[in-house]
């Protein structure tokens, strides 16, 4: 039985979890809750999608990752009578620094770049 603060054993959850992230720290934080879920990832182009605000930003690339894997997901099985409730978490994250958005790089060279500009008396 789950106690106040903590989440109830995955066989008991009341809903079906899946995780659209590849994010290793957002896994780890669903398993430290005790959480049963699914991962899929939503394979899109990131960088493809701009906006000049880092709010609508990462507003707009969870919505898309979301609609990317919904439109994987077999609506019928989740519309049956008695199916479970399902719970589709996406999200993103950008860094702001001195008015420039920081996505992930792509590269090693692109992330001593960004370092570089973030800690300029602590890398070489």
């Amino acid at each position: 039985m789950a106690t106040a603060g903590s989440s109830p054993p995955a066989s008991q959850q009341p809903f079906k979890l899946i995780l659209g992230s590849s994010s290793v720290a957002r896994k780890h934080i669903l398993e430290e809750m005790g959480l049963e879920f699914q991962v899929m990832t939503a394979d899109i182009d990131e960088k493809s999608i701009r906006r000049e605000n880092p709010d609508d930003l990462v507003m707009v690339l969870a919505e898309a990752k979301a609609d990317a894997i919904m439109s994987r997901l077999n609506i019928d099985d989740y519309q049956k009578e008695g199916s479970q409730p399902t719970l589709l978490i996406t999200s993103d994250i950008v860094v702001v620094h001195e008015g420039i958005i920081r996505e992930k790089p792509t590269t090693k060279e692109e992330a001593r770049q960004f370092l570089k500009g973030l800690f300029p008396r602590y890398t070489r």
